[in-house]
């Protein structure tokens, strides 16, 4: 407590409401700016999953937001929008299998307008709504 008591005695006249003031100030505009920074995307790289799924976009705060390629371990890609880290937007899913997806995603799944382009080129083009085509009769 002696040591504590010390340091006052030494730093008491550096603590005056001025001083105080403008502190707080600089960590208000530091902390503005850190905010207003880190919201900037920026083109990078992430790997995750221990290598099982690489992607190459826009990354703000560290996910994925924007424009980007996903690629997983199993050959499987996804080129388009992502919100969050999710598929979300205008983007084309391509299995390694042979199938592909182009049209709209919301939270990860087909969702809207799209063209599902099974193995053997049969074409399934109209609304998905949970990954589900809906124009089936």
């Amino acid at each position: 407590m002696k040591k504590i008591q010390e340091l006052y005695d030494t730093y008491k006249v550096y603590l005056t409401r001025h001083h105080i003031e403008r502190f707080s100030l600089a960590v208000i505009v530091l902390s503005a700016l850190w905010v207003f920074l880190s919201s900037i995307p920026l083109r990078g790289v992430l790997t995750l999953d221990n290598g099982a799924i690489r992607y190459d976009g826009s990354v703000v705060r560290g996910k994925m937001n924007g424009e980007g390629t996903v690629t997983f371990q199993n050959g499987d890609t996804y080129k388009g929008n992502f919100v969050n880290g999710t598929f979300s937007g205008k983007g084309t899913f391509t299995s390694k299998a042979g199938w592909k997806y182009e049209g709209e995603f919301v939270n990860g799944q087909p969702e809207g307008k799209g063209t599902l382009t099974t193995e053997q080129n049969v074409v399934y083009k109209g609304t998905f709504k949970q990954g589900i085509y809906q124009n089936a009769h």
